[in-house]
Order: C-alpha cells, then sequence, then structure tokens
C-alpha cells in the first residue's frame, strides 16, 4: 500500500511540475507587442501609382479561417471538436480555392483575416508569402495571435499548437505607411498567454494632388468575450476613426467585425433591445450571438456601416456546413465596411461563395474618394 502511495504521489508531482513549467514557459514567451508598432511594407521595390479622387476602385475583404475552415469543418470554440484540418492536402486546397477568387475579383485593395504564417494547426505553411506573391501586391501584416504553443482543444490531434497568425492589407496603390495599432482588453492570466492580442492594421495611401490620406484599416475584432472587449474595442476604433476624419482624411474601415451590422437586424433600440431579421435569428439560444453594432454613433458621426444584407457573411462551425438543407446552419452579418462621409459607396456585394474553403464569404465594395 505504502509503495503504491509512493507512485501516485510521484506521479501526481511529475504532474504538477510539468503543467507549472509549461505555464512558466508560455508566461516567459508571452507575445507582448507594443501600442503601436511600425510595419514592413513589403513592395518588392516596384513603383506604385497614388490614389486619384473621382475615380472608382475596388476594396475586397475576407476573412480565410486559416485556410483549414471550409465546408467539411466545425471548430471547437463555436460547439464542434476540432481545430485543425485533417491533413495539408486539404488545407493546400483551400488556399488554391481563396487563391482564385482573389485573382478573379482583381479588386484594388485586399483585407484579409486570420491568415496564418508558420502555425501548426495550418501545417506551417506560410500563407501570407503565398497570397504576396500571387497577388504581386504591396502589402503588410500585423500578427494578433502569437503563442508558441496552444494547448487546446485537448484531443492531441485537433491541438493548435505553435500559432503565428493576423491580418494583411494588399494594395494596388502607393502605401506611405502601415503600423499596428494594440486594441484594448485582454482575457485574465493564464488564459490571456495562449490567446489573441487584437490589434488594427493600419495603412496610409497618398492621393493624387492632395494633402489628404486615404486611411484604411483592417479589422479583426473580438469574438469569445461577453461583450465588453468588443466593446473597448470599437470605441478604441471610433477614436481613431473620428481622429482621422478630422484630419481631413478618407477613411475606411474593413473586415470582420465579429458583432451582426444593423442590416442583420428587423429592429433597434438599443443593445440590449433589438430583434434579428430571420435570415440572422439564431436557430438556438445556445448557439454564438454577434452581438449588434450600435448605429448611433456611426450616424453622429457621419460614418456609412456598409454590407449586403442578401447574402451572409459568416456561417457558426458548430457542425460542417450543411449543403442539401441550408436552413439548418446559423448565419450572421458581421463582415463589412465602415466609410466616412467623403467617400461615395458605388456598390457593395456579398460573394455567395457557398462558404467552400472559409466560414466566411468575402465582402467587396466599390467607392469614390469625393475631391
Amino acid at each position: 500500500m505504502k509503495k503504491a502511495f509512493k507512485i501516485v504521489l510521484i506521479i501526481s508531482t511529475v504532474f504538477i511540475v510539468f503543467i507549472m513549467g509549461f505555464v512558466l514557459t508560455l508566461h516567459l514567451f508571452e507575445f507582448k507587442p507594443e501600442n503601436v508598432t511600425e510595419l514592413t511594407i513589403n513592395d518588392d521595390d516596384k513603383d506604385y501609382s497614388q490614389i486619384s479622387t473621382d475615380t472608382s476602385f475596388t476594396v475586397l475583404s475576407f476573412n480565410i479561417g486559416y485556410a483549414s475552415l471550409s465546408q467539411t469543418e466545425d471548430f471547437v470554440m463555436d460547439g464542434g471538436s476540432k481545430a485543425r484540418m485533417d491533413t495539408i492536402a486539404e488545407v493546400e486546397d483551400n488556399i488554391e480555392g481563396i487563391k482564385s477568387i482573389l485573382l478573379r475579383e482583381n479588386s484594388d485593395i485586399y483585407l484579409l483575416q486570420e491568415i496564418d504564417v508558420d502555425s501548426n494547426r495550418s501545417y506551417n505553411i506560410n500563407q501570407y508569402e503565398i497570397f504576396h506573391e500571387t497577388l504581386g501586391l504591396s502589402s503588410s501584416l500585423a500578427y494578433n495571435y502569437r503563442s508558441i504553443f496552444v494547448p487546446f482543444p485537448l484531443n492531441p490531434s485537433q491541438m493548435m499548437g505553435k500559432v503565428n497568425s493576423g491580418i494583411a492589407t494588399f494594395s494596388s496603390f502607393e502605401t506611405s505607411d502601415a503600423n499596428r495599432i494594440q486594441l484594448p482588453g485582454s482575457f485574465p492570466w493564464p488564459v490571456r498567454l495562449a490567446n489573441l492580442k487584437r490589434a488594427l492594421l493600419v495603412t496610409r495611401h497618398p492621393i493624387d494632388n492632395s494633402e489628404s490620406e486615404l486611411v484604411v484599416i483592417n479589422v479583426h475584432l473580438s469574438a469569445y468575450d461577453d461583450g465588453s472587449m468588443r466593446k473597448l474595442e470599437s470605441e478604441k476604433l471610433q477614436e481613431i476613426m473620428l481622429e482621422e476624419k478630422e484630419k481631413g482624411n478618407y477613411v475606411l474601415v474593413g473586415g470582420d467585425f465579429n458583432q451582426s451590422f444593423p442590416s442583420a437586424l428587423s429592429s433597434f433600440t438599443n443593445q440590449d433591445d433589438y430583434e434579428y431579421n430571420p435570415l440572422y435569428e439564431l436557430n438556438s439560444n445556445d448557439l454564438w450571438e454577434a452581438f449588434p453594432l450600435d448605429p448611433e454613433w456611426f450616424n453622429e458621426n457621419q460614418f456609412q456601416l456598409v454590407t449586403d444584407v442578401l447574402i451572409p457573411t459568416c456561417r457558426l462551425l458548430h457542425q460542417p456546413y450543411d449543403i442539401e438543407n441550408p436552413e439548418n446552419n446559423q448565419y450572421y452579418l458581421i463582415d463589412g465596411f465602415i466609410v466616412s462621409d467623403n467617400i461615395n459607396v458605388n456598390g457593395i456585394e456579398t460573394l455567395d461563395e457557398d462558404f467552400k474553403y472559409s466560414d466566411h464569404n468575402p465582402v467587396k465594395i466599390t467607392i469614390t474618394l469625393v475631391s
């Protein structure tokens, strides 16, 4: 009996020491970005033209789901069980599909979210490098998720492991400046050690014969908080938007807001009193809810919230995509754009890719800067 107790004690001690050592390692190597980080602009020494006013151009936003959240997949944080695809070939197929969409659309600016660089969960493929080479455009990458090891989910075959992921902006126009702006709010210790550190990617683009700039803000706001972090992040975003607008600049914000655009609602009084229109109603109260963006501040400060109400921009990953019975899927309208009042919106379209390569559909806007 004493021998058995000693063995149990030794095993328990080793386990506790291992866990403590692992948490200490995560703490020592925690991603701790500065509030503002100047980013490299990868332009391959090419000359890029400046934007002209009164000339329309297109911007495409696409959360690519690290090329691993296509129709066959679910995701553990949404109520599924997976966090990675079963084979590298599946990830590569998704990358090829995403490349074909980007090239087909031939946009002037691309805003991509959840783009992996040497992450175990996507088989260590440098997705940023692939898309930079594919598009042949000036680009910058801002990390918002870096961890030497994410021990989740607990299933070893699905564990994320090392993660390097972020948001990237690609432009056919001259880019004079690119910065990563850290957003406020964080998860409590020790959860934050292996969690996202959300940020904005702000790029500046000179305008021909003008002292003003086009300020493009690429966003991917929080998803799995209680709504309080998203509120803090939105307030920081609004502060920057208003500051740039008051300078006389043109402001365009695009990406995955993880909040419902007003177009997804049939009624809105405040953030505690609202209803979704039928396409975006929750199929169950147990499913993840995308709290609504409050339109009041944007209206008061002459910013326009722009998205396409007719086609969902995102599906929930609580299950694989149900192709035969689409009504069994849970849809959201959380991707789109916000533009200042000196920008004309000529068109907005959600591309119905049927979530083939990602849990998001791309959203494309056509705009003109007003002189």
